[in-house]
């Protein structure tokens, strides 16, 4: 339970590095962060190797209520990672807690290296598809 809430603490804190595009009543939430970042005991209990060459990628899913207020929604999240060369897939995992829900994929990064994210996401019993592209440089620190 406290690793659980040591990631939602984690995650809830990273506002100033995430992102958000709006798709009329959803909003798609994400961001880019190296692995080493995390606890220890935060990254084993999710078992996410951290190291200063891997990084991760968070997707969260809200809805907007009558009440302006947004809550978290399930659904389906896949997604690529390209250089300028190679393109590989990104392997969602969904972490679910109380009201809190996340999907995220790590992988393994070169230092200064832009990559480019083309991620998907369809909110459960909707068809439509939410499409999110991004680039980020990423640094070995």
């Amino acid at each position: 339970m406290r690793q659980w809430v040591a990631l939602i603490l984690l995650f809830s804190s990273l506002p100033s590095w995430a992102e958000m595009k709006q798709f009329g009543n959803y909003q798609v939430h994400y961001s880019v962060f190296t692995t080493d970042f995390l606890l220890p005991d935060v990254a084993a209990a999710y078992n996410i190797t951290r190291a200063a060459d891997r990084a991760m990628i968070n997707i969260s899913v809200r809805q907007s209520q009558r009440d302006h207020y947004t809550v978290a929604v399930k659904g389906r999240v896949v997604g690529t990672i390209s250089d300028l060369v190679h393109r590989r897939p990104l392997e969602f995992r969904e972490i679910v807690e109380q009201d809190a829900l996340y999907y995220i994929a790590d992988f393994e990064f070169i230092n200064e290296e832009t990559l480019y994210f083309d991620i998907d996401v369809t909110p459960a019993d909707e068809s439509a598809v939410l499409s999110v592209e991004f680039q980020q440089k990423l640094y070995v620190d």
